[in-house]
């Protein structure tokens, strides 16, 4: 029995070691440090005399430098310059601040400087290099602060090329529309002609007869035929009397008689 107690006792003491030196190799971890501060304020010191650098060279300088093997130089030159021609000429910079990422062993240092058109922040960008245990520059970049005034000018750039953009689509498709009309002739040729139908013959004019003497027609023959019944009924001829006038009986007389 008493061994067996031995044997925990001995391991829980051997469990209560292992922590121990677990914790002793976190904290030995954290308190070590790649980037050390002096290294930072090497990186600001280093930048600054980059940036005093670039604003003191002049066009043939900086195009010279546009050809140099330094990878970190090179770029540094040409986004000076295409920058520069935004911003305006260099005239100053306030205090540099630097910003540790010891996760990425990476320092970042950025710069507010004073253009003469406006206002824009240089950052520069350094690695560590564990070969060397030093900071090694890698880029460079120059972006323009953004003012109230630059924003509702950008707003104002957007809105108007937005509509301006509207309006010409909407011309353009009236365009398109008022094309429509002449879709139907596509395919046809100019010089033809439609074809004409021959005209018809007009009908030749009948010549109307006057009313009058159609009715004295009709009146004559009536004459002529009661004047040779009467002249059949009295066994006479029709010399012997004269039919001054006809006169039209109603039917229904005839009919009772």
């Amino acid at each position: 029995m008493k061994q067996t107690w031995k044997k925990i006792a001995s391991l829980m003491m051997v469990i209560i070691c292992a922590f121990a030196f677990t914790a002793c190799g976190k904290e030995e971890e954290e308190t070590f440090q790649t980037i050390t501060d002096e290294m930072a304020d090497n990186c600001i010191a280093v930048s600054q005399s980059a940036v005093l650098s670039l604003a003191s060279f002049d066009d043939a300088t900086l195009e010279a430098y546009k050809e140099n093997r330094d990878d970190f130089t090179r770029l540094a030159v040409i986004e000076w310059d295409e920058q520069t021609d935004i911003l305006g000429a260099y005239q100053g910079m306030d205090e540099a601040e630097a910003d540790i990422d010891r996760e990425e062993d990476q320092v970042t240092v950025t710069i507010p400087a004073t253009f003469e058109k406006n206002t824009g922040d240089i950052a520069v960008v350094f690695n560590y290099n564990k070969d060397y245990d030093q900071m090694v520059p890698a880029y460079m970049t120059i972006t323009e602060t953004e003012t109230f005034a630059g924003n509702m000018k950008g707003a104002g750039i957007n809105t108007v090329m937005g509509v301006g953009t509207v309006f010409v689509v909407l011309i353009f498709l009236i365009f398109v529309i008022s094309l429509f009309k002449y879709v139907n002739r596509i395919g046809t040729k100019k010089d033809e002609k439609p074809v004409q139908q021959p005209a018809k013959a007009a009908p030749a004019p009948v010549k109307a007869v006057p009313a009058a003497e159609e009715n004295l027609v009709d009146d004559l023959e009536l004459v002529a035929v009661i004047s040779a019944a009467i002249a059949a009924s009295e066994n006479t001829s029709t010399d012997s009397f004269v039919v001054r006038s006809i006169k039209k009986v109603n039917r229904s007389k005839w009919q009772r008689a």
